[in-house]
Formats: structure tokens, sequence, C-alpha cells
């Protein structure tokens, strides 16, 4: 890359960063008003599976990562999508065309959105009965899908993709009481999807 390129790469690479930042923010402000005095053990309560061992919760993640990319991509190239003209999605694509800005997307995304949309939304909300957890699920799931819209608009697959994946990954967390198996799909969705834009772009 030229100098102006490599500059103009860390300057997206920048966006992407101080655009998870809000989640973090927030995510921290909901436990220390829901969990003051407990932040700590909560935290670290959202990494320990409850009936699973580290082994079978990383193992879960990796499979279900791997065919919700297979999927999603599978749709992708049967329906012949395209993203949709944008300033965001323009980003995206620069960012997808490098090793580092896919990294950032996949780490970044799955780390951050798991914490903050998986985490904290449904971690501090849940324990109340089926119907009240799946209630706080749905709300999770849905705020998730709509903080994608601007970057998809005009994209009807991928928004039911949006929706469907971010159920997939709070029922992975619901069902392990573990963020590991949701961050390593995500983060493999994240991974898979800006390969698969990365080639497109060459």
């Amino acid at each position: 890359m030229s100098e102006l390129s490599t500059r103009q790469h860390y300057k997206w690479l920048i966006q992407i960063g101080l655009g998870l930042v809000p989640f973090l923010v927030l995510g921290a402000a909901l436990v220390a008003i829901f969990r003051w005095g407990e932040i700590t053990p909560f935290i670290q309560s959202l990494f320990v599976p409850s009936d699973m061992s580290f082994l079978e919760v990383t193992l879960l993640g990796l499979i279900v990562g791997t065919i919700v990319v297979l999927i999603s991509v599978g749709l992708i190239i049967t329906t012949k999508t395209v993203l949709p003209q944008s300033e965001g999605t323009e980003i995206i694509r620069n960012i997808m065309r490098t090793p580092s800005g896919i990294a950032v997307s996949s780490l970044g995304g799955g780390i951050v959105e798991e914490l903050f949309f998986r985490g904290v939304l449904i971690g501090l909300f849940i324990g109340h009965g089926p119907i009240f957890d799946g209630i706080v699920i749905g709300i999770s799931t849905f705020l998730f899908w709509i903080i994608h819209i601007p970057q998809y608009k005009g994209v009807r697959l991928a928004y039911g993709l949006v929706f469907i994946n971010g159920l997939i990954f709070a029922v992975l967390f619901y069902f392990t009481d573990s963020l590991i198996p949701s961050i390593i799909a995500h983060a493999i969705y994240n991974l898979g999807i800006g390969v698969y834009f990365m080639q497109l772009t060459k």
C-alpha cells in the first residue's frame, strides 16, 4: 500500500474501533447500575459455562460458527446479493480488503458486540422464567438487528441473516451460560463474510 492508502486504511480501522466504543461504555454503565458491588464476578460469570466444559463450548462455537457462515455465504452467492452503496458499506469494503481489517471486524465485532448484546443485555436480565427470558432474548436480538439496518439498507437477505444469526448467538449464550461459543461463532461469521467480500474486491 502507498503511504496515503496506508494512512486511509488506519483511519478506517480507527473508525470501526470507535464505532464499538459506545457498546463498551453503555455495557459498563448498565453493569455498574444493575450489579454494583459485584461487577467483576458478574463479568467473570459470563465466560464460565454451567453444564459444559470449556472445550465443549469452544467446539460448539466453532461448529455453529462454521455452519452459520457456510449457509450465509451460500445464500449470498445463490441470490447474488451485493452490499448497498453507502458510506458505511464503502468503509466495510475497504476494510475487508486487508487481513488487519478482517481481524478488527472479526474480533472486535465478535467480542464487543457479544459482550454487550448477549452478555450485558441478556445476562443482566434473565433468570425470571422461560417466558420473560424469551422476551429478553427477543429484545436483545431486535436491538442487534436494528443497529445493522443502516449498514445493509435495502438488502433483505442481509436483514434476515443478521436477525437469525443474532438469535442463534443469543441462544448459544442462553443455553451454555457462557459467551465463549457465541463470541467464537460470531467471529467466525465475520471472518468468513470478510474473506468472501475481500475475494470479490480483488
